[in-house]
């Protein structure tokens, strides 16, 4: 098992997900929305949680810390995207301005998982043993299930 193999792993199941939810509100399938956004939960929250906790720290000499509030602000505009959009699917169907909104909130988190499966560049740059502590603090933090909303309201309480 190799950090940057299941990193990658982890943004492919993300854009395989984000495709789908794509068709779905194309398709105006409200209760698919529902859930492709549940099933997703379970994946982006620990994701998310490895990359602010442990990941970006650990690029910082790469990246710089700039960089890192700039990965963190796409994570919140993540958050508050994705809660628009499980907000509209409360509804059982959708007005054009729904679906106009759901779409439109959809495009702001389409380019994430691609620009952020960039930093594998700079992961294989830390050495094997920081790359094998990593693999490690994922594996833990996938072990532990926080689902996306679950550790949004985590982050805003710290």
């Amino acid at each position: 098992m190799d950090l940057i193999e299941q990193f990658h792993g982890d943004h492919q199941k993300v854009v395989d997900a984000l495709f789908a939810l794509r068709q779905a509100i194309s398709a105006r399938d409200v209760p698919r929305v529902r859930q492709i956004l549940s099933e997703a939960e379970g994946l982006i929250g620990p994701h998310f949680k490895f990359e602010e906790l442990y990941l970006y720290p650990a690029l910082e000499p790469f990246l710089g810390e700039a960089y890192g509030k700039r990965l963190l602000n796409e994570h919140d505009g993540i958050f508050r995207s994705v809660r628009k959009i499980a907000e509209l699917a409360k509804s059982d169907s959708w007005d054009d301005a729904q679906y106009q909104s759901a779409m439109a909130n959809l495009e702001l988190i389409y380019e994430h998982p691609i620009s952020c499966d960039g930093l594998s560049l700079w992961i294989e740059r830390l050495a094997q043993y920081e790359r094998d502590q990593l693999l490690k603090k994922m594996l833990e933090v996938r072990k532990q299930g926080t689902k996306l909303s679950e550790y949004y309201r985590e982050r805003m309480a710290a």
